[in-house]
């Protein structure tokens, strides 16, 4: 291949499939209607497409009919769903895929690539919710970041990475999204791990944070990564402006890029009925919780560069009336030029300290909720021995049934508060030390850099002046 020739463009698409067994509405139907949109995905025909482009069209855009070479999922639980996406997939080239399994029912993310998968791995997060809050599901579900390397003819190795993040805990400025602070940490750790081999990387999935948070700002400044969206849109209008209170719904999706708890969302309409008008939500028209964040080596001859980022699957499913998903999708297409990539901001202090400030938090929460557990535990104990006794009585023989039962409730109470607050409760506190002493370790090194920084430039200036 001429290496004056640039390589192929590479069109992308994310998606939280929303595809939980029993809970989620219409799943089947919904999900054979997502196999039946990316099977004709690649149709050369101008075809129902649910998204607002900014290009004119697919050819333009990728210099052949239009077709994805990478579709990431997320929420894709159950292994039928994904074997019946995958099969359709095949229709449109997307030929390669993983399935990729985490915690107790999986980690419900998935990779289909028109490109060969060379390799592929899954990476739980240690930190990931709390046993007690089985409502939630995110302990037992094993939130991960997975990835496969591809193989790009004309460009060499280009690692996918697609996560789905912890879901409670605001936007990590308080004591329950500690969590996913540690998985912003992690998820940046394992990228730059990547891009140090040399390979292009790209990040997409749901990372359940707002651009403005303190998540996506340690990804992108601990992870070196750009956000597709961002370079490819002008800076949104503040929500309190004039400007943004004269959007349609239409307006504010496309302007600041909202994938959930969207308006024209048929699933988040009925929840935003219940919040209050001056919500933050409701003010902004939603929220932009899906990205494609990306990155190249600096000494690589080509260079990842994003032409286009839109939201895609916006309309109902024609034949249900329902959205696809309580998300919309993300849709990108990336070019490999010779320009150079500017880094994002880098890491600084003012970043870090608040980080470090609510994972120390969470650490105090953590051992004060390991040890109520524990004193639970030992009242559960207590109590199954009083009411084992109380059951021996000849008194008292005719209530002996629920005595026992009683008895049998407070054992299996005290044998779980013991697991979740000797095991769980170790476990968590361990891993945010853990991210709490790399942290500090960051922290301290950039300090020093600055001090050193700034000794060289007195110097400098010392020497100039004589």
């Amino acid at each position: 291949m001429d290496s004056a020739e640039p390589p192929r463009r590479l069109r992308v698409l994310s998606l939280n499939c929303w595809g939980l067994w029993i809970v989620a509405d219409k799943r089947k139907q919904r999900l054979e209607a997502i196999a039946d949109w990316i099977a004709h995905s690649a149709d050369p025909q101008p075809r129902a497409r649910s998204s607002y482009h900014s290009d004119a069209s697919d050819e333009a855009a990728t210099g052949r009919p239009g077709g994805y070479d990478v579709v990431a999922l997320q929420e894709l639980w159950v292994r039928s769903d994904y074997d019946l996406v995958a099969e359709r997939a095949k229709q449109a080239g997307l030929i390669h895929s993983r399935f990729f399994y985490s915690g107790a029912i999986g980690s419900g993310l998935a990779i289909l690539s028109r490109h060969p998968i060379v390799s592929a791995f899954v990476s739980p997060y240690p930190l990931n919710g709390f046993p007690l809050h089985f409502i939630e599901g995110d302990f037992f579900a094993g939130k991960a970041v997975c990835g496969t390397t591809l193989d790009i003819d004309g460009v060499g190795k280009v690692d996918v990475l697609n996560t789905h993040m912890y879901a409670p805990g605001g936007e990590g400025d308080n004591v329950t999204g500690a969590h996913r602070v540690a998985q912003a940490w992690e998820l940046a750790r394992i990228t730059t791990e990547k891009a140090e081999r040399g390979r292009h990387v790209l990040v997409t999935g749901d990372f359940n944070s707002q651009p403005h948070s303190v998540i996506m700002k340690m990804i992108q400044t601990h992870g070196s990564l750009r956000d597709a969206w961002a370079d490819t849109h002008a800076e949104p209008p503040s929500i309190t402006s004039a400007q943004h209170r004269a959007l349609s719904p239409a307006e504010v999706m496309t302007t600041h890029g909202i994938t959930c708890d969207s308006p024209l969302n048929t699933y988040s309409a009925a929840k935003l009925r219940k919040r209050s008008p001056a919500d933050e939500v409701h003010l902004r028209g939603g929220k932009r919780l899906d990205y494609f964040l990306y990155r190249s080596p600096a000494d690589a001859p080509w260079q990842l560069t994003p032409e286009s980022c839109d939201v895609a699957l916006t309309e109902p499913v024609p034949h249900l009336g329902v959205s696809y998903s309580d998300h919309f999708a993300v849709d990108a297409t990336f070019a490999f030029s010779r320009e150079r990539q500017l880094l994002p901001d880098p890491l600084t202090p003012d970043l870090l300290s608040p980080a470090l400030s609510t994972l120390h938090a969470a650490y105090r929460a953590s051992v004060a909720s390991s040890r109520t557990q524990l004193r639970v535990f030992a009242s559960c104990v207590l109590a199954a021995v009083a009411l084992i006794v109380t059951s021996s009585f000849e008194p008292l023989r005719a209530l002996n049934w629920l005595w026992v039962l009683l008895g049998v409730v407070a054992g299996a109470a005290g044998a779980t508060f013991l697991y979740t607050g000797f095991v769980g409760g170790s476990w968590e506190a361990g891993q945010l030390r853990n991210v709490i002493v790399e942290m500090e370790a960051e922290l301290n090194r950039i300090r020093i850099a600055r001090v050193d920084e700034r000794h060289s430039v007195e110097v400098e200036d010392v020497g100039w002046g004589r």
